[in-house]
């Protein structure tokens, strides 16, 4: 029995299939010609937007039926217009999305993020999904409250249960963010995105937050499970 389809976008070019996907599929130049047998659901894990963009190029966004965006926090991580351009495709063209999950992450206090980015949930925002919005990581105060009135979904973050050391990490991240408001907001701030940062930056950075200690990768598993 192979496990449904799954694949990784995790590099700034080409793609992964999860182990145990039908080798079948593997073999086709475009899922675009997968029998409905064999591509039952598709599920997209993406963290490069790029790399998905090009895939887009030849198979059609109306096949995927789940989506799991990974925000990266690392220097190298995409920007919030580059993720938008991957929202706005698949906006208008990823018609059958049922499920979506989405995580930010964080290592502050340099590796900020794209948690604090209206440019980025605003274009998150546009996405059609149908049945679940599950959220997790680092993100701003007024974000879920934002996506529901968007998407039509109240979205779920499973580490956020009474009594969770997760809670007070999530508020500290989400101190001074109160501001930040998606629904006048279309652009970002200074201190909201990732950039070049000197010695001064960090300097100024560790006086007025926390550093997080959280490990990123073990609460980004959960959510997928």
């Amino acid at each position: 029995m192979y496990s449904a389809p799954y694949l990784f976008f995790q590099r700034p070019r080409g793609y992964s299939w999860r182990e145990g996907t039908n080798p079948a599929l593997h073999k086709l130049s475009t899922l675009n010609d997968a029998p409905d047998d064999l591509l039952p659901s598709l599920t997209i894990n993406v963290s490069e937007p790029d790399a998905l963009m090009t895939w887009l190029e030849t198979n059609n966004a109306a096949l995927i039926s789940d989506l799991l965006v990974f925000v990266d926090a690392v220097d190298t991580a995409p920007s919030p217009q580059r993720w938008c351009l991957l929202f706005d495709k698949l906006q208008r063209e990823a018609t059958k999305i049922q499920n979506l999950k989405v995580y930010w992450d964080s290592a502050g206090p340099i590796h900020i993020g794209l948690g604090k980015s209206v440019v980025f949930i605003r274009g998150l925002a546009q996405l059609k999904v149908e049945r679940s919005l599950e959220i997790g990581g680092f993100y701003a105060k007024h974000w879920p409250r934002y996506l529901e009135e968007k998407m039509g979904l109240k979205p779920v973050d499973k580490e956020i249960s009474p009594g969770s050391p997760w809670v007070a990490e999530l508020k500290k991240y989400q101190r001074g963010t109160e501001g930040r408001n998606p629904w006048v907001d279309t652009e970002d701030g200074w201190g909201d995105v990732p950039r070049a940062t000197t010695f001064t930056d960090l300097f100024k950075f560790s006086r007025s937050q926390t550093p997080y200690s959280v490990d990123s990768a073990i609460s980004f598993y959960r959510l997928l499970d």
